[in-house]
């Protein structure tokens, strides 16, 4: 206890002498020696205090430039903004007619999604986009170059739905499986984001070519038919009949037919590559059928011999030989029915080189 109140009486005197001593040097004569020491005190003390609060409270500061890297952030890649679908009207495709399409888009977020770009592509070398069109282009957003379809601004929760027509070129003529996909681009917030999507295998409807031609005469120049030309009231005149088919793709029952005029008869003689001839006297239709058409095989021929004997009331007249030529078959990929007409063939030969334009009847 003694100790202690001897080092008390000390601190005390310490202070008291030094207060003493510059008060003597330095306040006596000047005051504002005094007041630079008070301020400095309180100086101390304010900055002591400061460094003990920032200690214990330190609070986050966000610097303005944050600002746009946090809305930057909201963006989740794994879910864009843009949901896109693409709806096909018929998967099965002619390339001379073209697809339709629509293109779907919606803005699932509330940010604005600028410069809307997609392209239409092919995956594999068998076929390529040849062309894409649109429908009232001029004065709207949807501009179309190439093969990229420009589609400017969509905004926060927007809709929209875009028809366009798609046209390919087949670079083979064994494939009929299109695979393509879109690749799309667009900006958010300055950020551009890039997403492919594959889109459904498009098949390509085989074609199906016939003919029914005519001859006296062959192309080559041999004589397939017989009596007067042009035709003679009371005599008959023979001529050679010739179908033919052609496919790209296979088809299955394939069926032609033809109706023969009253005045007109089938003869005996006949050629037949493949399938079946039949013929009905009642109602004197000739078809001829097929099951089965392979892709590009050219042996699906027929060929039969008709015969006309003229009356009076055909004088001066073209007459007809065959009428109501139709065939029909099923294509095997798309299961779809490919059918034709034909126009009649008549005594005017329009397939003959040689006779070509001798088929009004005239008298003995």
């Amino acid at each position: 206890m003694f100790k202690f109140i001897k080092r008390q009486s000390f601190d005390n005197n310490w202070f008291s002498r030094h207060w003493e001593g510059r008060r003597e040097r330095f306040y006596l004569k000047n005051r504002w020696h005094f007041v630079l020491d008070f301020f400095l005190i309180l100086l101390i003390i304010l900055l002591v205090t400061t460094v003990i609060v920032i200690h214990f409270y330190q609070p986050k500061v966000v610097r303005p430039l944050d600002s746009g890297t946090l809305q930057k952030a909201e963006l989740d890649l794994n879910n864009p903004p843009l949901v896109l679908n693409f709806s096909l009207i018929d998967s099965a495709l002619r390339l001379s007619d073209g697809l339709e399409l629509k293109i779907n888009l919606k803005n699932s977020s509330n940010l604005l999604i600028k410069d809307i770009k997609i392209n239409l592509l092919s995956t594999d070398k068998s076929f390529t986009v040849s062309k894409i069109t649109g429908e009232n282009l001029i004065g709207s957003e949807l501009k179309i170059n190439n093969h990229q379809i420009e589609l400017g601004s969509l905004g926060a929760g927007e809709n929209r739905e875009v028809p366009i027509k798609v046209y390919f070129q087949n670079n083979s003529k064994l494939e009929r499986i299109i695979k393509w996909q879109g690749q799309s681009e667009y900006s958010v917030q300055g950020q551009i984001i890039k997403e492919t999507l594959d889109l459904p295998d498009l098949r390509l409807a085989a074609e199906l070519k016939a003919k029914a031609e005519v001859y006296y005469n062959s192309p080559q120049g041999d004589e397939l038919g017989s009596g007067p030309l042009p035709p003679v009231i009371g005599l008959p005149t023979n001529y050679w009949v010739f179908f033919e088919v052609e496919s790209f793709g296979d088809f299955k029952n394939l069926v032609f037919n033809a109706k023969l005029p009253k005045g007109v008869e089938l003869t005996d003689r006949r050629s037949l590559l493949s399938g079946n001839f039949k013929y009905s006297t009642s109602s004197r239709q000739i078809i001829w059928t097929v099951p089965e058409l392979k892709n590009q095989s050219d042996s699906y021929r027929i060929g039969f011999e008709i015969q006309i004997i003229p009356i009076e009331s055909q004088l001066e007249k073209t007459v007809p030989l065959l009428t109501g030529l139709k065939y029909y078959a099923n294509d095997i990929l798309v299961n779809k029915e490919n059918y034709g007409e034909l126009p009649n063939l008549t005594t005017n030969l329009d397939f003959d080189r040689i006779n070509k334009g001798q088929g009004v009847i005239t008298l003995p």
